[in-house]
């Protein structure tokens, strides 16, 4: 029986709750990384793979792939049908790809770990883009990470921020 439980996800980011909350980047069911108030940890499913202390971490990067597609679970059932109505394809997916989170440690070591997506057809652009911005603010900023212990509030957060029309330019 899984020790945590998945309530909530904005993008590439999962709430996890459970002994020890954190915020993960990826599909938890496989290749994900996990941020806690402690630090950083790659996962392969509930099994960690590494730490990274909070007062080690100088940078976050992610690379995630992103679509144009409104919702991305969309283009993962529609270009399918596409595909298979106009003759197939010639690209076979043989495994759900993964993107890089790269972390670079004060010691100048770079870190790349595996995180797998939800969706073939990459994530929204502005969740992409929010989930890099907040990465940022969070390294940047030493005391937001006491919300990593409340990831469901900060993630409800994030798509509230989301959801909200651009403000009007006069």
């Amino acid at each position: 029986m899984p020790s945590v439980a998945i309530t909530r996800r904005v993008g590439p980011l999962v709430a996890i709750e459970g002994e020890e909350p954190a915020l993960a980047v990826g599909d938890v069911a496989v290749h994900h990384v996990r941020l806690a108030v402690s630090g950083l940890t790659p996962h392969l499913g509930e099994a960690p793979s590494g730490f990274v202390p909070w007062a080690d971490v100088r940078e976050i990067r992610l690379e995630v792939p992103t679509t144009w597609w409104p919702h991305p679970a969309l283009g993962d059932t529609v270009v399918p049908v596409i595909e298979g109505l106009l003759g197939g394809s010639d690209m076979a997916v043989s495994e759900t790809p993964t993107f890089p989170v790269h972390v670079r440690t004060a010691d100048g070591a770079q870190l790349e770990w595996p995180a797998t997506t939800h969706y073939l057809s990459g994530y929204r652009r502005k969740d992409a883009a929010m989930s890099a911005r907040l990465l940022d603010h969070v390294v940047a900023h030493p005391g937001t990470r006491v919300l990593l212990a409340q990831p469901v509030a900060l993630l409800d957060r994030l798509a509230q921020i989301l959801r909200q029309p651009p403000p009007a330019t006069p």
